[in-house]
């Protein structure tokens, strides 16, 4: 299976003659995999865009190839084996040029369903920065795991650690990376400091329960060093930390270098010694959206004090106005926000009336707007985030963004 590298190379250099290419960006979270839902959403998609083509002077053998693409993604979405692993996927075709790639995704902006000379391949490259790399580090008191995540895939580092004899060099025997990380340690109960017949319990429980929880931390300490040294060899972007919460995992903070506490990202209940690396992936996904949607609470709070300043502006108009000039920095787009309007095909800019900037362009009329607003924002390098929760929607007027400068 190709790489994303050598699939993304492979599509920004692909040119058709006289052929245009299908572009496919789906959600599959679960609500989407629900009783196949995300098929109907494609057929949804399929027909406002054929409706959309009928209006687009076209050759016969253009639109027998779009047909012919609509067809096989089709058949490709209808074999469930082919969308495992992900909650997200984009697939190109060019019927005509032989082209069909899929690109497994942890996510999409929203499902879109567009046709272009080229493949719209911005999102994934956009994607791909945005999640980065991963770090998951999976500790208990006899385990000490390592996982690093991209939006690809999940490999793994593991050591085993007991209490009887702890490793030196990162996750494999031997080395002396971990300094101080040397030597073994057991827990024993400790010798009566008394007459033969006085056992001084509470103090000796005492001293057993901080030998416990001295060894939990030398664990701990292990682990962060660890994490720190495949940092300093991978140099991921994120940290998760996972394990049974209950027990005191959040004490590694204090073991943390600075570097990775302001990586911390939160923390996963999982069992480090029997956690498979789909279900590791799956939970790490999950703490990304939980996270991902308090970042929506503090950008839609961000608006209103960002306008204010005459930073940002609240309206799909204004947005299409500062999108027409290069001046946006972030586009936030509600979820499930959708409005038609008119594609200048040269420019690529998009407007609400039937105008476009240089004369004599003709302009298109497109179903919905906004995904020509994604295509355009990232190819001005603007970011893009998509609101998902309804009443944080109600904020937005059609589409808002933030400015890279005062007007």
């Amino acid at each position: 299976m190709a790489s994303l590298r050598d699939t993304l190379e492979k599509l920004a250099s692909f040119r058709p003659e006289g052929a245009l290419v299908t572009s496919l960006y789906l959600h599959l979270r679960p609500e989407e995999r629900q009783d196949n839902k995300y098929l109907r959403i494609y057929k949804d998609m399929v027909k406002e865009k054929k409706a959309e083509l009928g209006r687009r002077e076209l050759s016969k053998d253009v639109l027998e190839s779009l047909e012919r693409d609509f067809e096989v993604i089709g058949e490709f979405l209808s074999e469930p084996k082919n969308l495992e692993g992900c909650r997200g996927i984009a697939v190109f075709s060019c019927s005509k040029e032989g082209l069909f790639e899929v690109v497994k995704l942890p996510y999409v902006y929203r499902s879109r369903l567009m046709v272009a000379p080229d493949p719209l391949i911005r999102e994934i490259a956009a994607i791909d920065e945005e999640f980065g790399r991963v770090g998951v580090l999976l500790v208990d008191r006899k385990h000490i795991r390592y996982f690093l995540m991209d939006i690809e895939t999940i490999t793994e580092s593991v050591d085993f650690l007991e209490p009887l004899a702890t490793r030196a060099h990162r996750f494999h025997s031997g080395g002396s990376a971990l300094k101080g990380a040397e030597g073994t340690f057991q827990l024993k109960m400790p010798s009566r400091g008394a007459a033969p017949n006085m056992v001084q319990h509470s103090y000796g429980e005492w001293r057993f329960h901080m030998r416990i929880q001295e060894e939990w931390h030398r664990v701990l300490k292990l682990a962060a060093d660890a994490a720190f040294e495949d940092w300093k060899a991978n140099k991921f972007d994120k940290l998760v930390v996972g394990g049974f919460i209950e027990e005191g995992l959040r004490e590694i903070e204090n073991h943390l270098h600075a570097y990775l506490k302001e990586r911390l990202v939160g923390y996963i209940e999982v069992n480090p010694a029997e956690a498979k690396p789909h279900e590791v992936r799956d939970k790490v996904l999950n703490l990304l959206w939980e996270k991902d949607r308090e970042q929506e609470r503090e950008l839609v709070s961000e608006l209103d004090e960002l306008i204010g300043k005459g930073l940002a502006v609240n309206g799909t108009s204004r947005v299409l106005e500062m999108l027409s000039i290069g001046n946006v920095r972030t586009v936030l787009i509600p979820e499930d926000f959708e409005k038609p309007g008119y594609l200048c095909p040269e420019t690529h800019l998009v407007f609400l009336k039937p105008e476009c900037p240089l004369e004599g362009e003709e302009p298109l009329e497109v179903e919905d707007i906004v995904d020509e607003v994604i295509e355009e924002a990232l190819e001005q390098k603007a970011s893009v985030e998509v609101i998902v929760d309804r009443e944080l929607q109600k904020k937005v007027d059609g589409l808002a963004a933030f400015l890279r400068f005062r007007l």
